[in-house]
């Protein structure tokens, strides 16, 4: 395969010896990460409320209610409702108001973790939640959640690392800025940033998406045709050395639009789904092999598409802009249209346990759900006056959702069920 591999050469140290680790990322310029001596601050990116939040709410409350009926105040065991990590019992000190969380994912109903800006990492055990400190503010952005190591992954060049048998410290910061050779260009700080990753149980690789610092490469590089598509993979061919790679051959964007992408799902570690800016959907066969291949379908949109799940070969879903819905039924080019979406919110991220069991999450705090015949709309509780972003949801079994956003964590049937 025509690509760049990264071969690096790290050594960890880690409770129990060292691990065998993989990880793959990219970030935004900032990664919401302070510079030195500056106070720390939300940045703007990640802020869902500001520090006069209480009073807006208070102002807000006093007005008229347009949307009431989708945001009663009290929880019900059927709706998403609660403040997860946000609340202030929350073991380690709650995560402060104004922070994002960018993606919530877990091994089962008692493994949950949720990552967000500055530094934010917290994990639900199955009845409560505790916030890690894991040494640093850099924005968390995805997981890998291998049998024998835990992966946080900030960018293509850091990510924090641990045994997945060492309990709640003990992380290994690794920082490959400056390592040679390195796939991403060095001439200013991070041009790719990480919108998504996602590895199928017992995958060598993990699939990573990004999204590209047009101004960088127009200044430095020229026009933008290599895929935003990577995978990273721990190698035991190096000691203890990580490649990242790109995915896809070099001239795959010549014949399929693959840059700017937001999302990746797959049926296993061979077959996956890949989605993007202007409508893009990427089917990959042979995901796991050296040699992945790649075909563009045609989702019958210009919206941006920003996230994707995938129930079987078959059968898989695809979310975005302005309320846009795609199903993929197994037509051989086409996505299927779902023209009876019940919102016109900008819709971030899908995720289900099934075919007759399907989440989306969205701006103004749009929760919908598909039970096999069609989307409707899911109140949400406990919000008073807020509408946030809602960035990310997953469900690890019916009737048991997680869904982040801009300082907020909700849930239906949180306890671990016995």
């Amino acid at each position: 395969m025509n690509r760049r591999a990264l071969f690096v050469t790290a050594v960890l140290t880690s409770v129990g010896g060292a691990l065998s680790t993989a990880a793959c990322a990219s970030s935004d310029e900032s990664n919401g990460a302070p510079t030195e001596g500056d106070e720390i601050t939300i940045v703007e990116s990640d802020a869902s409320i500001g520090p006069d939040a209480a009073d807006d709410a208070a102002d807000a409350d006093a007005g008229p209610c347009t949307d009431c009926e989708w945001f009663p105040a009290d929880c019900m065991p059927e709706i998403p409702c609660g403040d997860g990590p946000f609340d202030p019992s929350t073991a380690g000190g709650p995560i402060d108001g104004r922070v994002r969380i960018n993606v919530i994912r877990g091994r089962s109903a008692s493994d949950v973790w949720a990552l967000g800006a500055r530094g934010t990492v917290a994990h639900f055990d199955g009845s409560s939640w505790t916030r890690l400190d894991i040494g640093d503010e850099w924005t968390k952005q995805a997981i890998w959640l291998r049998d024998d190591t835990e992966l946080l992954l900030t960018s293509l060049q850091r990510f924090h690392t641990r045994a997945a048998d060492v309990g709640t410290s003990s992380w290994s910061s690794i920082d490959l800025t400056n390592a040679p050779d390195s796939p991403v260009p060095r001439s200013v700080s991070e041009p790719y940033r990480l919108t998504s990753a996602w590895a199928a149980d017992g995958a060598t690789w993990m699939w990573c998406t990004t999204v590209d610092n047009l101004d960088f490469f127009d200044t430095y590089v020229g026009p933008r045709t290599m895929p935003d598509l990577w995978r990273l993979r721990y190698t035991t061919a190096k000691f203890q050395g990580f490649e990242v790679a790109e995915a896809l051959p070099s001239d795959t964007c010549g014949t399929i639009p693959c840059t700017q992408m937001n999302g990746v799902h797959g049926v296993d570690k061979n077959e996956l789904w890949a989605v993007g800016s202007k409508g893009v959907t990427i089917h990959v066969t042979d995901a796991d092999s050296d040699t992945p291949h790649a075909v563009g379908f045609n989702s019958l949109t210009l919206n941006e598409l920003r996230g994707v799940w995938t129930a079987s070969a078959t059968d898989a879903w695809a979310v975005g802009a302005q309320g846009t819905i795609r199903h993929y039924a197994g037509d051989p080019v086409h996505w299927d249209v779902v023209a009876d979406v019940p919102v016109k919110s900008d819709l971030n991220a899908v995720w289900g346990t099934s075919p007759s069991d399907v989440w989306a999450v969205g701006d103004d705090a749009v929760v919908l759900h598909y039970d096999g015949s069609r989307w409707s709309r899911v109140p949400v509780a406990g919000l008073g006056a807020r509408r946030p972003k809602l960035t990310t949801v997953w469900t690890p079994l019916p009737g048991h959702v997680w869904i982040g956003g801009e300082g907020v964590v909700l849930s239906i049937g949180e306890k671990d069920p016995k």
